[in-house]
């Protein structure tokens, strides 16, 4: 199972593209659903416009057949008023008039567009051809009739006219109306299925825009809710660690911004939690050397004071002051053992109370960077607002086209109010984290001034520290010096008693150097105790 280290890494930034990338994903979908919707209107409509054009030819041919058959009524009446020779001759209007028309018909016919019909129609058209034929055969034998000139010729004309001219007429004027007729109803359903294909498609684009608002805005939620309750972790641990709980570690699995402030924060309480752990060792032996050091002086003050005593009584009794002398001698060892000892403890306190300002301004600088990573966070929630106000417009707009799809589009009106409810919710979350945020901000503050304080305590040891060194410095000299004297002491017994002033006076600053160690050991004591309790008010 892969921990928060080795998962890949899923930023803030790639959580946010991943939003914008589902809505590309939805609009190249609506797109495409547009534009085959595009070309398959525009494949019908292309159709219409064909059909229509044919079907207007298919008019004209209806209107030639009218104008032609009307010529030759024209000229027929002519052979019965001028003369049947006249009527068919060059000069002869009507005639002139019937080749003009069927000229320009015979131009139409082979103008029209055969491949946009049907074979049926095809079929119509291949008999509307046949029956200008048959139509063009007869006026032939009626011309050849008129021009004999006799007037059994002009009966027998007359009746082609009236009879088999008249039956072609009839012909191409139901084979017409039929074509005309297959051509308008062809037109009219492409017209239809263009309409009920417009319906669907529009149907498709208002589905496809709602499912993709909805996917945006759920996934727009998922990830504001998962950046909610890591950083909800994050502030509960900041405030924790404010209150001087240092147990509490942010418990965020996310490999983002966040996920990253947490670990440097888990990693800052650890670091604090070693150095106070530190510092509460260093204490403890500072403590047990004040100790040491106060019944080394005790001993001191005993033997300043034995000397005293006997310095009255030297004269006379120049072996008991050796043997006082050897006393205070084993003294002045011992406190010079306790005094090395006092100085090997308070070195390294001072270097444990370098180290601890060291870990204090790391900590501050590391907290700080969290600060400013809540700020980044605050960025976020910006586009996440934003995104969630966009897709309130979208829904809007879902609802306004489901409105104009009347009944249709009830249920899109529905799914779009579900979608504008979503979004608000997404900017409702959106504000709540910012405002957590914020509370993160401040207690990180507070974190960083605790800190502060820490590092001033630490400090303030460090100076203590000094103020020992030092002192056992002194210290160091004092019996050294004492030391010396105790030895030339034995080495002169016999002079004790000429020197006994200077015994005396000797053993008197020795008494005032032993007070002045009490009250050092007495100050180191109070230090010890108060950094054990400035430290202890942390839980670690």
């Amino acid at each position: 199972m892969p921990t928060v280290k080795n998962r890949p890494r899923y930023d803030l930034r790639a959580k946010i593209l991943s939003v914008g990338a589902v809505g590309m994903v939805v609009a190249a979908l609506v797109a495409a659903a547009g534009w085959s919707g595009l070309g398959s209107s525009q494949s019908s409509s292309d159709q219409i416009v064909a059909l229509d054009a044919l079907r207007l030819q298919v008019a004209q041919v209806s209107r030639y057949n009218s104008d032609v058959s009307g010529w030759q009524v024209a000229y027929a009446w002519d052979a019965s008023t001028v003369g049947p020779q006249a009527a068919v001759a060059a000069d002869s209007a009507n005639r002139a008039g019937f080749v003009t028309s069927i000229g320009e018909l015979r131009t139409l016919l082979g103008e029209v567009d055969v491949e946009t019909m049907t074979d049926a129609e095809r079929s119509l058209f291949a008999d509307i051809t046949s029956s200008w034929d048959a139509f063009e055969a007869v006026d032939d034998q009626v011309v050849a009739l008129y021009q004999d000139g006799s007037e059994a010729s002009k009966v027998e004309a007359d009746g082609l006219v009236v009879g088999a001219g008249y039956e072609q007429y009839y012909a191409i004027t139901s084979q017409t109306a039929e074509l005309g007729q297959s051509l308008t109803d062809r037109a009219d359903t492409l017209h239809d299925e263009m309409t009920s294909a417009r319906t669907r498609n529009g149907a498709v684009v208002v589905v496809a825009v709602l499912l993709g608002l909805t996917a945006v805005v759920t996934l727009s939620l998922v990830l504001g809710r998962r950046v909610k309750r890591s950083a909800a972790e994050v502030n509960g641990a900041l405030e924790a660690l404010a209150a001087g709980d240092l147990t509490r570690t942010p418990q965020v699995a996310s490999t983002d911004e966040i996920g990253d402030m947490a670990t440097s924060l888990a990693e800052a309480q650890r670091s604090i939690a070693r150095l106070l752990a530190g510092v509460v060792g260093s204490s403890d032996v500072l403590a047990t050397a004040a100790q040491h050091l106060a019944s080394s002086s005790s001993q001191v003050a005993a033997g300043s004071e034995e000397t005293s005593a006997q310095a009255g009584v030297v004269a006379a009794a120049a072996e008991q002051v050796s043997r006082n002398v050897q006393t205070v001698a084993a003294g002045a060892e011992e406190m010079g053992a306790s005094i090395r000892e006092i100085a090997t403890n308070a070195n390294e306190a001072a270097r444990v109370a370098g180290q601890a300002v060291d870990f204090s301004t790391a900590t501050a600088a590391a907290i700080g960077e969290l600060g400013e990573s809540s700020k980044e966070i605050g960025s976020v929630v910006k586009v996440i607002t934003s995104i969630a106000e966009q897709t309130n417009l979208l829904a809007l707009n879902a609802t306004i086209e489901a409105a104009r799809a009347g009944e249709a589009g009830k249920g899109f009106a529905v799914v779009a109010s579900e979608v504008k409810d979503l979004a608000a919710e997404s900017g409702r979350a959106a504000e709540d984290i910012a405002r957590r945020i914020t509370q993160v901000q401040a207690q990180t503050t507070s974190a960083v001034a605790a800190i502060g304080e820490i590092s001033a305590i630490i400090a303030s040891i460090n100076d203590y520290q000094l103020t020992i060194a030092s002192a056992v410095e002194e210290q160091t000299a004092t019996t050294n010096e004492m030391s010396r004297s105790v030895t030339e002491a034995a080495t002169g017994a016999g002079e004790i008693a000429a020197n006994i002033t200077g015994v005396a006076s000797a053993a008197a600053e020795s008494t005032i150097t032993v007070g002045q160690m009490s009250e050092t050991v007495d100050e180191l004591a109070r230090t010890s105790a108060e950094l054990r309790t400035q430290v202890g008010s942390f839980t670690v």
